[in-house]
């Protein structure tokens, strides 16, 4: 390939030298806010050398997904999920529980983009679920790995989801909070372990913390409480606020990742005081509950709109999010660790939170603090910073090879026998 002649290539180069040379000058040297990066660092706690907790038996769950796409807007997801059930002195090795989980429906335009994340999530969750349960079963004590993110950053929200794929949004609704009950009730540590991470909910809450403490204009405090990003809180200071300049220093800010904002602003092993999130979806000042509500009622048949409601219901009366981030010894890099907020001691339902704050001062951070010496026991490097969930990546992982090869003729086979010619879209043929 290095040997092949490439007629873009000069116009490619130039262009790439003008690119990152403007950008030299500006977004590619990421600075903390001084005030951000001191109020951080009264946020941070030391993580010594520890003992791992031989009582907590680690699940590691991941997940892996394939689609298919016909010309007259079918798609069929397939999804694979397995969950590694590490008992700490068995010689027989992990034992591995699997979900697979298919959905074929009939959908246009954007909507396609979200079904195959939502259909393995469903799989991971359900996995999770069955190896925690075998692990109780035995009178044991779970931890629950999930790889990636316990957070839904972005809600489903728009109408044509609901109209599109509402039992299967019921069905993510349920798996999730189906989990996060049994972690609350069984008093078992559930936790998400993610790769990278590019949110300001951390960054945020620093900053809002600050503005208070200097007696800033409550306007300003109310919008901070609400916006996810330094962008946002700009763009929103400049539809509220007459006189923009008297807020330059916000609007100055220049957004800087929460991971970027550990690495530079601490140093030590160490773990962030845990930021419980609220639900990523828009309450209207005054509402109890989100306004999808009345528009799942009205978008649906009764029967349907019940139990999408019912789904909601349990999502939303769950323990919410503790966000913490974590620098592991041998590593300068912070990982993003979500864990249920029901494992600090606090079970106040997702529905009540209503803006980012961080945990009480007087939390039990000890199952927090146990988790992370067996991460630490599993980290190795940067890479593969924990075993067990590289293994179960490796496992889940799906090839799209295979997939092609052995997996689809099977769906193009049971569809015809039902009646469908699934025709392949031109671009795929041509690809």
């Amino acid at each position: 390939m290095a040997q092949m002649r490439d007629i873009f290539f000069p116009e490619f180069y130039e262009e790439l030298q003008n690119e990152l040379g403007s950008m030299a000058h500006g977004n590619l040297h990421e600075q903390p806010d001084p005030a951000v990066a001191e109020k951080l660092r009264t946020r941070w706690h030391l993580l010594g050398p520890s003992q791992p907790d031989t009582s907590l038996i680690p699940i590691a769950v991941d997940g892996g997904i394939q689609q298919s796409s016909f010309s007259d807007g079918v798609i069929v997801s397939v999804a694979r999920a397995c969950a590694l059930i590490c008992h700490p002195n068995r010689k027989s090795g992990p034992e591995i529980v699997k979900r697979v989980k298919i959905r074929a429906v009939r959908v246009f335009g954007g909507d396609r983009t979200y079904i195959p994340s939502y259909v393995r999530m469903i799989a991971e969750h359900e996995a999770a679920r069955a190896a925690a349960e075998r692990v109780l079963s035995e009178g044991s004590i779970p931890l629950v790995l999930m790889d990636g993110s316990l957070y839904l950053g972005r809600f489903p929200y728009a109408e044509r989801e609901y109209l599109s794929h509402a039992q299967l949004l019921a069905e993510l609704f349920d798996c999730i909070a189906s989990l996060h009950t049994l972690s609350r009730d069984h008093s078992f540590p559930l936790v998400g372990l993610s790769k990278d991470s590019a949110v300001f909910y951390l960054y945020m809450s620093l900053l809002r913390e600050n503005l208070i403490e200097s007696g800033a204009d409550d306007r300003v405090i109310e919008l901070l409480a609400t916006s996810t990003s330094p962008i946002s809180l700009r763009e929103r200071l400049r539809r509220m606020v007459t006189n923009p300049s008297s807020f330059s220093n916000l609007q100055a800010t220049w957004p800087i990742s929460d991971t970027r904002l550990i690495e530079l602003s601490t140093s030590g092993t160490g773990f962030s005081h845990p930021l419980l999130l609220a639900p990523s979806i828009y309450y209207r000042k005054g509402d109890s509950l989100p306004s999808i509500y009345r528009r799942v009622r009205g978008l649906l048949s009764t029967s349907l709109s019940e139990r999408v409601l019912r789904a909601l219901e349990a999502f939303f009366s769950r323990p919410t999010t503790g966000l913490v981030y974590w620098r592991p010894p041998r590593s300068n890099r912070a990982f993003r660790l979500d864990i249920s907020a029901g494992c600090l001691g606090d079970e106040t339902a997702m529905r009540d939170v209503k803006s980012n704050v961080f945990a009480s001062d007087s939390s039990d951070l000890s199952i927090l603090r146990k988790v992370l010496g067996i991460l630490e026991m599993w980290f190795c490097n940067d890479l593969e910073y924990d075993i067990p969930l590289h293994q179960s990546d490796k496992l889940a992982r799906f090839d799209s090879t295979l997939y092609k090869s052995h997996y689809e003729p099977y769906i193009r086979s049971r569809m015809q026998s039902l009646g469908f010619v699934p025709r392949s879209r031109l671009r795929d043929l041509r690809s």
